[in-house]
C-alpha cells in the first residue's frame, strides 16, 4: 500500500466531513423518515463513527491489512446507514464514495470494485425485499432506478480514473525524487573526492554504494592495497566473519576479477549473494566494489543495482585516474623546481663558493711568500665573495618561501572571508588561531575553508546568529576546529534523520571530514545555538610529500 501524503489526506478528510454535513442537513429537514429527534441521534452517531474511521485511517500507516479492514468497516457502516435512512432514497448515498476512493487510491482496483459490487447487491436486495411497496419485479425495479445505478457505475469509473492519474503522478514524483537524490549524491561524491586523498576514496565510494542502493552492506576491494587489512573496506551491517571470507574469496579469484568486464554475482555459502562490479580505467585495474543482496531484492531491482554500481565504478575509476595523474604531475613539478633551484645555485652560489675555495687554497700555499698587505687583500676578497654567496642563497630561499617573503598565508584568506561575512550581515565573528598554518597540506586547507564557510553561513542563514566564535588549533599531528554560535539552534536528531531537511551543507561537512580520516560532532539546542567540533589527523606538508614520492618510487 502506498503511504498517504499529508496534503492529500487533508483534502480527503475535508471532503468526508463536508459531504457528511451537507447530506445530514438534507436528511434532517426533509419531511419523510423518522422523527427529528431520531434523525439527530442518527446524525450524531454518524459523525462519531466518521471520526473513529478517520483516526483508524490516520494510524494505519503502510499496513494494507488495516486499510482493508477499515474500508470494509466503513462500507458496512454506510450500508447500515442507508437501511436506517431510506435505502435508495437515502440522502447519504453520496457518502459511499468515501470508502470507494480509499480502496481505489491505497489498495487495488479489484478491491474497490468488490466493495461497490457488494454495496450494489446489498442495496438492491434490501429495496426489493423490504421497501418494494408496489411489488415490482427485479427487472422493473432496476429499470425504474436506472439513474441511480448508472450514477453508481460512472462515479466508480471516475474514481478509478482519478486514482490511476494520482498513482501515475506519485510514480513520477518518486522518480523525480530519486533522480534528485542521485544528483545530490553525485555532487557529494565529487565534492568529497576533490578534497580527499586516494587512500580515502575507497571509503567514500563504499559509503555511497550503500546509500544509492539502499541495501544493508557494501564493500570496496582495492587490489593495489599495500597491506591485507587495507585492501577490503566494508560499510553497513556486517555479519561476523564476513570480511575474512570476502577477502579470501577475492584473493582466490583475483585473476578472474582482473579479466572481468561487467558485473557478476558471487556467492558465499554462509553469507549469501554479492553483486560485484569491476573498477578499471584505460591504464589499470583498481579493484571491485559491490553490495550484499538478498535473492528477492536482486530479482526485483537487478538492473537498477547494476546501473547504480556501474555509474559509481566509472566515476571511481575516473577520479582515481585523475588522482594518479595529479601525483605524477606533482612529482614532475617537484623535479622541475629542484632542477631550477639547482641551476640557480650553480650559476650563482656555486661560482662564489668555487672562487672562495680556490682563493683559500691558493692563499694557504703562498701565504709565506707574499706580503702582509697582499694577504689582507686576499682575505678581503674572500670575505666579499662569502657575503655575496650568502646574499644569493638568502635571496633564493626568500623567493621560494611565502613565510619568509611575507606573502599571503592561507589563514589570511580565511580572515578576509570572515571579515566580509561579518560586514555583510552585521554579525560579530571572532577567529582565534593557534599553530602554524603552513604545516597544512593544500587538501586540508581547502576542506577546512569549506567547512568554516559552510558552518558560519548556516549559523547566519538558518540560525540568525549575532555572534560566531571560530577557533582553529593546528598541532603537530592533528588539526581541530570549533564553530560556536548563539543562534536559534535545532534538534540534531530530527534534522539529521530526515533527508529532506538535512541539506547538502551538513552532508558535505561530514563527508569532507570523513574523507580526511577525521571525526565531526554537531551539538545544538533549540534557542541556545549550535556547536560544531571536528578533529582531523594529519602529517606535516613536507613529510606528506616526501612519503608520496617514496611510495611512487
Amino acid at each position: 500500500m502506498r503511504k498517504m501524503f499529508s496534503g492529500e489526506s487533508r483534502v480527503f478528510y475535508l471532503y468526508r466531513f463536508i459531504s457528511l454535513a451537507g447530506t445530514s442537513l438534507v436528511y434532517a429537514i426533509e419531511d419523510r423518515g423518522p422523527p427529528l429527534g431520531v434523525k439527530i441521534g442518527i446524525i450524531l452517531v454518524l459523525f462519531i463513527f466518521a471520526t473513529w474511521i478517520t483516526d483508524m485511517y490516520t494510524q494505519s500507516g503502510k499496513a494494507s491489512r488495516t486499510i482493508k479492514i477499515t474500508v470494509g468497516l466503513e462500507m458496512t457502516g454506510m450500508m447500515v446507514l442507508h437501511l436506517l435512512s431510506g435505502g435508495m432514497d437515502s440522502p447519504f448515498l453520496w457518502c459511499v464514495f468515501n470508502p470507494a476512493w480509499m480502496a481505489a487510491s491505497y489498495l487495488s482496483s479489484a478491491y474497490c470494485w468488490f466493495m461497490m459490487l457488494s454495496y450494489f447487491l446489498f442495496i438492491t436486495a434490501f429495496s426489493y425485499f423490504f421497501t418494494n411497496g408496489q411489488m415490482q419485479t427485479l427487472g422493473s425495479m432496476l429499470l425504474s432506478e436506472n439513474r441511480f445505478y448508472l450514477m453508481l457505475l460512472f462515479m466508480t469509473l471516475t474514481i478509478q480514473l482519478l486514482a490511476g492519474v494520482k498513482n501515475r503522478l506519485e510514480i513520477a514524483n518518486a522518480r523525480t525524487n530519486e533522480s534528485m537524490e542521485h544528483m545530490k549524491s553525485l555532487y557529494q561524491i565529487v565534492e568529497a573526492a576533490t578534497h580527499s586523498d586516494s587512500e580515502n576514496l575507497k571509503i567514500i565510494f563504499a559509503e555511497f554504494a550503500l546509500k544509492l542502493t539502499k541495501l544493508r552492506m557494501s564493500f570496496f576491494w582495492d587490489v593495489n592495497g599495500h597491506a591485507k587489512p587495507d585492501q577490503l573496506i566494508t560499510q553497513g551491517v556486517l555479519p561476523i566473519g564476513i570480511e575474512t571470507s570476502l577477502s579470501e574469496a577475492f584473493d582466490m579469484q583475483e585473476a578472474e576479477l582482473r579479466r572481468l568486464e561487467s558485473s557478476r554475482l558471487m556467492s558465499l555459502a554462509e553469507y549469501g549473494d554479492f553483486l560485484v562490479m569491476p573498477i578499471r580505467s584505460s591504464t589499470r585495474f583498481w579493484g571491485v566494489m559491490g553490495v550484499k543482496i538478498e535473492p528477492a531484492s536482486y530479482e526485483e531491482g537487478r538492473q537498477g543495482y547494476i546501473q547504480q554500481l556501474g555509474f559509481l565504478s566509472e566515476l571511481c575509476s575516473v577520479i582515481l585516474e585523475r588522482h594518479q595523474l595529479e601525483r605524477i604531475e606533482n612529482q614532475l613539478m617537484i623535479i622541475e623546481e629542484q632542477n631550477r633551484i639547482a641551476d640557480e645555485m650553480h650559476d650563482s652560489v656555486s661560482q662564489y663558493i668555487f672562487g672562495i675555495v680556490y682563493a683559500v687554497h691558493s692563499l694557504s700555499r703562498k701565504w709565506k711568500e707574499i706580503s702582509r698587505e697582499q694577504i689582507k687583500e686576499q682575505l678581503q676578497l674572500i670575505q666579499e665573495s662569502s657575503v655575496a654567496a650568502s646574499q644569493e642563497l638568502r635571496s633564493t630561499i626568500y623567493s621560494l618561501s611565502s613565510r619568509k617573503n611575507g606573502g599571503d598565508f592561507w589563514i589570511t584568506t580565511v580572515k578576509s572571508h570572515l571579515d566580509s561575512v561579518s560586514k555583510l550581515h552585521a554579525v560579530k565573528v571572532n577567529l582565534h588561531v593557534t599553530g602554524d598554518d603552513h604545516r597544512l597540506h593544500v587538501n586540508y586547507q581547502k576542506a577546512l575553508f569549506r567547512i568554516i564557510s559552510e558552518s558560519t553561513g548556516n549559523a547566519i542563514r538558518h540560525g540568525h546568529s549575532t555572534l560566531i566564535k571560530v577557533e582553529l588549533r593546528i598541532k603537530p599531528d592533528e588539526v581541530s576546529l570549533s564553530v560556536l554560535d548563539n543562534g536559534s539552534g535545532f534538534s540534531v536528531k530530527e534534522r539529521l534523520s530526515d533527508p529532506k531537511t538535512v541539506g547538502l551543507g551538513v552532508n558535505n561537512m561530514e563527508l569532507l571530514v570523513q574523507s580526511l580520516g577525521g571525526t565531526i560532532s554537531i551539538q545544538s539546542t533549540q534557542g541556545k545555538g549550535t556547536h560544531i567540533q571536528l578533529t582531523i589527523p594529519f602529517q606535516p606538508q613536507d613529510n606528506k610529500e616526501l612519503n608520496e614520492l617514496q611510495m611512487m618510487g
